[in-house]
């Protein structure tokens, strides 16, 4: 792993070895609807038909991170 000073640096590091991303909404208490997607395009597709057909929908894309320091899969916002 690189030398990395802050977290901005640490977030780059992460998006950069992202594999997939993951489209979450939320349904309610606990509930969440999960869509994965292998290309950040498709995932902001996905979260803008979403948005379309219900403007108050609560969806977040998030990037599944494996970065060669990680044994497990890291999840990061993509802020879109």
């Amino acid at each position: 792993m690189q030398n990395i000073n802050n977290s901005t640096e640490y977030d780059n590091y992460l998006i950069s070895h992202v594999q997939s991303y993951m489209v979450t909404q939320s349904l309610g208490r606990g509930q969440y609807d999960k869509k994965p997607f292998s290309t950040l395009a498709e995932a902001i597709s996905y979260q803008s038909l979403v948005k379309s057909q219900k403007p108050t929908a609560r969806i977040l894309i998030y990037g599944l991170s494996m970065p060669p320091h990680a044994i497990k899969p890291i999840t990061i916002a993509m802020g879109v």
